[in-house]
């Protein structure tokens, strides 16, 4: 049965087969960008139980489990024998997921020796969780350390219900990867800049320009530089990465495609879920929720809620900002809408910028927006501050747009803008150097 799993445990054979042939590792050896991906870095691998990594697909969470896997084999902290790599995509039932996992454990390793079992996309076998939980009850997990992984980020709350006092001592053991922020995407496309971004801002807006059109995905990034344009077929592999998983889990094409299209006409303005399903007009209002909450759960959508002064949260009751993850995200799903004619062909910048801002904090931050006599498109909170934060994506600064924004101190109007300063007492920061360095320089704050 393991045979029919050597292709990704190439390392059972010698460990240069492995570096050379693995369909993971050897992508990477052409790529001008590789992005470290080394959130195993916090695992403790002299310990034992069980560790989650979640995030959406196309993120690398496949290639970080093999450069893992490179790693305790440089460090001799596992034999290749007490290794077991388990893609899930071919597993289709938890009796074939059991099988496979037995036949590691009771033919490659000695009863005294720890193991690293690696579950990749487990998610999608049914009943997946009773596995490993029966797994658990005989005191597997005692003697060697389990990773799964899925692109379904609810993996953390039924773990959590499922496994009770299984997931062992390591002090972090769930772990999320997002597409990269602006700042990790500088960092590893023109990583000078960092030195001193405020002398590179010409570079920083061309920089900014190609994350609007490739985000922070390797594959879109990799596309673009060495072809000068995402590709045909990474926009393909994403939007069948959509499709697909919304398929899998017995959603309607029809549905999600309304949901999509939706969201895309609303941009980035506030909106209910009862306003949104009148527009979408053809699913009922706990339908268009579910979508959504997948959406989130694959870190395809997010929202913000409305900002409460008092409490530095957020009105979970009122209405709600929804943004897209990340900038090529949303040309993908763009696209795919103009193909099935259900939009024209031209994208909102200005939104898109918004939602770039938005994702960015959130990234970092509690991050909301601001309802009152007029809006703010974001507030992050840190500490006991709260930062209200104006996008302006426009070559001018009107002083009608900023009468909300001036109301506040520690405020920011981010912008399209090269140089930074005041307009009426409101702190101006070129775009993206506010992404850079985040701006939270309290010597730089007025009042």
């Amino acid at each position: 049965m393991l045979n029919d799993h050597q292709i990704n445990n190439l390392f059972w054979k010698s460990e240069e087969n492995f570096q050379n042939n693995d369909p993971h590792l050897s992508q990477l050896k052409d790529l001008p960008m590789v992005h470290p991906m080394d959130w195993w870095k916090k695992i403790d691998f002299n310990s034992s139980g069980i560790c989650i990594l979640t995030g959406g697909r196309q993120i690398g969470k496949s290639t970080s489990l093999k450069l893992m896997i490179r790693h305790v084999l440089s460090k001799k902290l596992f034999t290749p024998s007490q290794i077991f790599y388990l893609t899930c995509d071919m597993i289709f039932d938890p009796q074939h997921l059991m099988r496979t996992i037995k036949s590691f454990l009771d033919l490659s390793l000695d009863e005294n020796k720890p193991f690293l079992l690696l579950l990749d996309e487990v998610t999608f076998v049914p009943s997946w969780d009773r596995v490993v939980k029966a797994l658990a009850d005989e005191g597997i997990f005692r003697r060697g350390l389990c990773v799964l992984t899925g692109s379904d980020t609810v993996i953390l709350k039924q773990a959590s219900s499922s496994f009770p006092g299984r997931r062992g001592k390591s002090d972090i053991v769930d772990f999320h990867v997002r597409p990269l922020s602006f700042a990790e995407h500088v960092r590893l496309v023109a990583p000078d800049t960092f030195s001193a971004p405020e002398k590179n801002l010409d570079a920083l807006f061309v920089l900014f320009d190609q994350y609007l059109l490739c985000g922070g995905f390797l594959r879109a990034m990799n596309d673009l530089s060495q072809q000068g344009k995402v590709t045909e077929a990474t926009f393909q592999t994403f939007e069948q990465w959509l499709r697909g998983d919304f398929l899998k889990r017995g959603k309607s094409e029809e549905y999600l495609l309304s949901v999509l299209k939706t969201l895309s006409e609303v941009g980035v303005t506030q909106n209910s879920y009862s306003g949104l399903t009148q527009r979408a007009g053809n699913m009922s209002k706990e339908t268009f929720i579910d979508y959504c909450w997948l959406l989130q759960r694959m870190d395809v959508l997010f929202t913000i809620e409305a900002f409460d002064q008092n409490t530095l949260r957020g009105f979970p009751k009122k209405a709600m900002k929804f943004h897209f993850w990340d900038p090529f995200i949303a040309r993908v799903i763009r696209r795919w809408l103009v193909r099935e004619r259900m939009v024209n062909a031209e994208i909102n910048e200005g939104n898109m910028v918004e939602s770039s801002v938005a994702s960015n904090c959130y990234h970092r931050f509690p991050t909301y927006y601001i309802k009152a006599e007029g809006e703010v498109d974001a507030v992050i909170v840190e500490e006991s501050k709260f930062y209200p934060i104006e996008v302006k994506w426009t070559e001018q600064l009107r002083s009608i747009d900023l009468k909300q924004i001036k109301k506040y101190k520690n405020s920011f109007i981010v912008a399209k803008s090269h140089e930074e300063g005041f307009i009426e007492n409101v702190k101006v920061i070129p775009l993206p150097l506010f992404l850079l360095t985040f701006g939270f320089d309290p010597k730089n704050q007025k009042g």
